[in-house]
């Protein structure tokens, strides 16, 4: 088990509000503590080596983010999809609904499809 993802577990999913923060100065402008998780979950994220196990795949879909990081959900994604084989479409979809992010499930959902689609 990679540490990174072993990171990410322990994390949980990422708070929101990561591509609204705007700036210091701003009213609503996320506390120290966030902005700390957000850098931890983003530097864990960047660590990870692909192709991960089923056993990751399984964490990281429970840990998903929410709502857009600044292309940290697509290296998530890809993450996730290292797991992904031909033959294993089906087991692949029901990891899918296992998400805990409807953004991220729809992108993963949408992915399958069309490289179903694609195939045909």
């Amino acid at each position: 088990m990679q540490e990174a993802v072993l990171k990410i577990q322990k994390l949980g999913v990422p708070p929101e509000g990561f591509e609204d923060a705007g700036f210091p100065e701003d009213e609503g402008f996320p506390s120290d503590e966030i902005l700390d998780l957000w850098e931890e979950y983003q530097d864990a994220a960047d660590s990870i080596t692909r192709p991960i196990t089923w056993e990751e795949a399984e964490i990281l879909i429970q840990c998903c983010p929410t709502d857009h990081m600044s292309g940290i959900e697509w290296t998530v994604l890809h993450c996730i999809e290292s797991v992904f084989v031909p033959e294993g479409a089906e087991n692949f979809r029901k990891l899918i609904e296992k998400c805990n992010s409807d953004m991220m499930k729809n992108m993963l959902s949408e992915r399958l499809r069309n490289y179903i689609n694609n195939r045909e």
